[in-house]
C-alpha cells in the first residue's frame, strides 16, 4: 500500500518547518518572540512523532489486510475446484446407482439436488458469503452418499477448511486495519492542528520583529489543498512563497477536510 499524499505533504511541511524554526528562534532578538519560536518546534516535533507511528501502522495493517484478502481469493479458487470434482464424482455416483433397477431413482435425486442443487459455474458465482454455506451442505450429502473417507470428499474438506480459516484471519486483518486507520485520521487531525496553531506562534513571533517573511518559514495549510498541488512543483514545494497566502487566519474550522490520494511509496 502507498501513503496517502496529504500525510506526506504534511509530514515534509512539519519537518522542514521544525528545522528551518531551529535556525531562525537563535537569530530573533525580541525573547518573546523567541520562545514562540522554540513553541512551535515543539508543538511541530511533539505531534510529528506519533503522527508519523499512525501513518507507518496504518500502512502495515492495511498491507496484512491486502494480502490476507488475496488469501481468502486463492482458497476460495481451491473450494471451487474441489466443489467442481465433487459434483461431478456425485453425479457419476448417481447414474451408477440407478442403474440398479430396484433402486429408488426419484428418491435418489431429489437428495442430489438437495445436497448440491448448483453445477460448478452456479458455484463460482456465489462469492466468499455464500460459497462456504453451498460446500459446507455439499459435504454433508457427499459424505452420506460417497462416503468420508472417499479422496474427492477428503479433498473438499480441506478445501473448505482452509477458505474458512482464510476468512477468519481475513475478517481480523481488516478490523486492525479499520481501527489503525481511525488512529491515523486522530493524530492526522492533531498533526494538522498543531501545525496551523505553530504557523500562529511563529506569525507572533515575526510581528514583534516586525518581519514579514512566514510565507517563507511556514506556508499556509490551506495550500495544501490547492487542486494544481500536485501538478505544480512549485506549489507542491513548502519553501515557496504562494500569492494570496493567509497569515493569520487559516485555523481548522476555515479548511476543507483533506482529499486523501494515494501515491507511489
Amino acid at each position: 500500500m502507498s501513503e496517502a499524499k496529504f500525510d506526506v505533504t504534511l509530514k515534509a511541511w512539519m519537518e522542514r518547518s521544525a528545522d528551518r524554526l531551529k535556525t531562525v528562534a537563535p537569530k530573533t532578538e525580541d525573547p518573546h518572540g523567541r520562545r514562540a519560536l522554540e513553541l512551535a518546534v515543539d508543538l511541530l516535533e511533539g505531534r510529528l512523532v506519533p503522527y508519523s507511528q499512525a501513518v507507518r501502522e496504518a500502512l502495515a495493517e492495511g498491507e496484512e489486510a491486502v494480502r490476507a484478502s488475496e488469501d481468502v481469493a486463492r482458497a476460495e479458487v481451491e473450494v471451487e475446484v474441489a466443489y467442481e470434482r465433487l459434483y461431478a464424482t456425485a453425479q457419476a455416483t448417481y447414474y451408477l446407482a440407478v442403474a440398479d433397477a430396484s433402486v429408488d431413482a426419484e428418491l435418489l435425486k431429489e437428495r442430489l439436488d438437495r445436497g448440491m442443487p448448483l453445477p460448478p459455474s452456479a458455484f463460482r458465482a456465489l462469492g466468499v458469503d455464500r460459497t462456504g454455506s453451498v460446500m459446507g451442505t455439499a459435504l454433508g450429502y457427499a459424505e452420506e452418499a460417497l462416503g468420508a473417507e472417499h479422496p474427492v470428499v477428503v479433498e473438499a474438506q480441506g478445501a473448505q477448511e482452509a477458505f474458512s480459516q482464510a476468512l477468519k484471519v481475513a475478517d481480523a486483518e481488516n478490523a486492525d486495519a479499520v481501527k489503525a486507520m481511525q488512529k491515523l485520521f486522530a493524530a492526522r487531525a492533531q498533526a494538522r492542528r498543531a501545525y496551523v496553531a505553530a504557523r500562529q506562534f511563529v506569525d507572533a513571533a515575526l510581528s514583534l520583529d516586525a518581519d514579514a517573511s512566514i510565507r517563507q518559514l511556514m506556508p499556509a495549510i490551506t495550500t495544501m489543498y490547492d487542486s494544481r498541488t500536485a501538478a505544480d512543483p512549485v506549489l507542491a514545494d513548502p519553501t515557496a512563497p504562494v500569492a494570496g497566502d493567509v497569515v493569520v487566519n487559516d485555523g481548522p474550522s476555515a479548511d476543507p477536510v483533506p482529499v486523501v490520494e494515494p501515491v507511489d511509496a
